[in-house]
């Protein structure tokens, strides 16, 4: 196994990791309320965020209880546990691993693999969620818009959209997973 091959396949890993940070703080689904030229709400991995003025709010009744307490705190756990994952995947012993029959894969790309799996399962389970709650609390689309009712006489469109936040997550679970495949040709076969 060559030492630089090694390098080369931790560094991908890394960038992946650092792709899987930067998607974690971007949006997932924003709210633009276009008469007040505001953004009303904006979905992140880890929960909802709201801009829209106290006295606009009566058309998201409900926002803050979308999701449960423990949600918040469970995915940033979830976050950080994936970040060690990761890195104990960098140092991890190629020798260990699993075997099923002729089937062999090693501790490093066991463990990318398993991040990536559960990152795309996050962004299913999350799509899901988001789109339970836009219809129980808003009845807004995934990608549209809808008009609401601002209190007499003012009424204004509000644009949805799925943003690159949520699509960037899923490519990075994706990365994950095909560096798990070709890590075997990257770093060569252990002597």
């Amino acid at each position: 196994m060559s030492n630089a091959r090694t390098w080369i396949f931790r560094g991908l890993v890394l960038a992946a990791a650092a792709l899987f940070l930067f998607s974690w703080f971007q949006p997932w689904w924003t709210a633009y309320v276009v008469e007040l030229k505001v953004t009303a709400i904006n979905i992140y991995a880890y929960g909802l965020e709201s801009f829209i003025p106290i006295e606009y709010q009566n058309w998201i009744v409900g926002y803050d209880s979308a999701m449960p307490a423990w949600f918040t705190p469970f995915m940033w756990a979830y976050l950080v546990i994936c970040m060690l994952i990761l890195g104990y995947s960098l140092f991890a012993s190629s020798e260990k691993g699993i075997s099923l029959g002729k089937f062999r894969m090693s501790m490093p790309t066991l463990l990318t693999a398993g991040v990536g799996l559960s990152v795309i399962g996050v962004c299913i389970i999350g799509i899901i969620v988001i789109l339970m709650n836009l219809e129980q609390f808003y009845g807004a689309p995934l990608n549209g818009t809808i008009t609401i009712d601002m209190g007499d006489p003012y009424q204004s469109d509000v644009d949805t959209a799925l943003l690159p936040g949520y699509y960037l997550l899923g490519a990075t679970g994706v990365l994950l997973l095909v560096l798990a495949v070709v890590r075997q040709f990257i770093v060569g076969k252990s002597k």
